[in-house]
């Protein structure tokens, strides 16, 4: 029995929406949060996507338990501080 990946994505613009849409196609992975700049947008795509927890800030989605890896989405500049995180 193979254990589902939990994932956080970071960042719900053009290529965290590709990342979605890929997501989804693959069995065994989950996208449990999303996390981008502007909390209302982010809402519409998780409820588009079906994920259940949203934010602007990614240490709230770090703090979900369970949350096995995070996929980055964000403008390049800001991958070390989040990679850190």
């Amino acid at each position: 029995m193979s254990k589902t990946i939990k994932v956080a994505l970071a960042g719900a613009g053009a290529f965290g929406i590709k990342h979605l849409d890929a997501i989804k196609l693959i069995d065994g992975v989950e996208v449990v949060s999303l996390v981008s700049r502007e909390l209302e947008k982010t809402r519409e795509t998780a409820n588009k996507y079906g994920i259940a927890h949203v934010s602007t800030d990614l240490a709230d989605s770090l703090a979900l338990s369970g949350v096995d890896a995070v996929i980055l989405c964000t403008p390049t500049q800001m991958h070390a501080e989040q990679a850190n995180a």
